[in-house]
């Protein structure tokens, strides 16, 4: 089988259970560091607090998503 390039390369890799799972647990621990000032902030400050984990979630997102730029092949060379 040769090595081709496939157009829906960035669908398959963002709908796989690894990747998903990874960034879920990434979710859950971002969340867990915040949770003690999340629970006893008022109402104005866990909005802040909500848009800090987001916007941490997507830096840190960003580092193991590969760009939209990137090529994807059908095959996985080992």
């Amino acid at each position: 089988m040769k090595h081709q390039i496939v157009s829906d390369g960035a669908q398959r890799l963002l709908g796989s259970p690894e990747l998903q799972a990874r960034l879920r647990e990434l979710h859950q621990t971002i969340r867990a560091r915040h949770a003690a000032e999340l629970a006893e902030a008022g109402f104005l400050w866990k909005l802040f607090l909500r848009w800090q984990i987001a916007v941490e979630f997507r830096r840190e997102r960003r580092k193991l998503v590969p760009s939209a730029h990137s090529l994807y092949s059908n095959r996985i060379a080992a």
